[in-house]
């Protein structure tokens, strides 16, 4: 099954072009991705290992939950999707707090980067086949030797940094 997505300007503005993965998209057009980092309530964040098939970072520990956003689909809209689909946590558009966003011109990529606080069962995580293998709940103060031993996606290494330690 074809999995499609809107075509926006490097501005966010949304163009009538419509995108197809795996297919190579046009010089001067974006697609968008949403990611978010999970916290529990009690401060630990979750993290979810990812597939040994995965093209890239196979068997890294990936800090967020996220995808491409499918085609119409709005940010919040696509990210709760995301998350529901990777972790089985079911979240409210107001419990996403937008922290960051940026163009990575290299991949056509517009992220929209957003973190939620969740008070669910720790051990009601779902794995999504092909996707995920494994999770890990990691407490606020085992993150920095967490983030310094396991192998963790960098760019989302960073997010985690930026979020819960630098202000400490």
């Amino acid at each position: 099954m074809s999995e499609y997505w809107n075509a926006y300007l490097e501005n966010r503005e949304k163009t009538d072009v419509i995108l197809e993965r795996g297919k190579a998209i046009p010089t001067g057009l974006y697609h968008l991705v949403v990611e978010c980092i999970i916290a529990h309530k009690d401060g630990s964040i979750l993290f979810m290992k990812r597939d040994s098939t995965k093209p890239a970072f196979p068997n890294y520990f990936e800090a967020t939950a996220g995808g491409s956003a499918l085609l119409d689909e709005d940010p919040k809209t696509a990210i709760l999707r995301e998350i529901h689909e990777e972790t089985g946590i079911q979240l409210e558009a107001s419990q996403l707090i937008h922290h960051h966003d940026f163009v990575a011109h290299e991949h056509q990529c517009i992220f929209d980067l957003y973190w939620a606080e969740v008070d669910c069962k720790k051990d009601s995580i779902v794995l999504q086949e092909g996707e995920t293998t494994d999770f890990i709940w990691v407490a606020r103060q085992d993150l920095p030797a967490f983030l310094d031993t396991a192998r963790v996606i960098p760019r989302q290494k960073e997010y985690v940094e930026r979020l819960f330690l630098e202000k400490e």
